[in-house]
C-alpha cells in the first residue's frame, strides 16, 4: 500500500488542527496538514456527525458494561 506524502515537503505524518478563524463563515473546521511545514492537505467539519456517533456509542457501550457489572455482581 501506497504512503500518502505532503506534496509540498514529501512529509509522511499530519494532523487534524482546531480552525475557527475562515474568512466569511461561523463554523469551525479541522484542517489536516502536514507536520513537518504545516501544509493543509484537506479540511473537516469540525461538527462531524460521524465523529460524535463514535463518540455517542463508546459512551453507551461503557454504560452498558457498568449496568451489566452491576447487575452480575448483585
Amino acid at each position: 500500500m501506497a504512503q500518502s506524502r505532503c506534496l509540498k515537503c514529501g512529509g509522511q505524518k499530519f494532523e487534524a488542527v482546531y480552525a475557527n478563524n475562515l474568512e466569511g463563515t461561523t463554523r469551525a473546521v479541522l484542517f489536516i496538514q502536514c507536520v513537518e511545514c504545516g501544509s493543509v492537505v484537506g479540511a473537516l467539519d469540525f461538527l462531524n456527525i460521524s465523529v460524535k456517533a463514535a463518540r455517542v456509542k463508546n459512551d453507551l457501550q461503557i454504560t452498558i458494561e457498568r449496568l451489566l457489572s452491576r447487575l452480575n455482581g448483585s
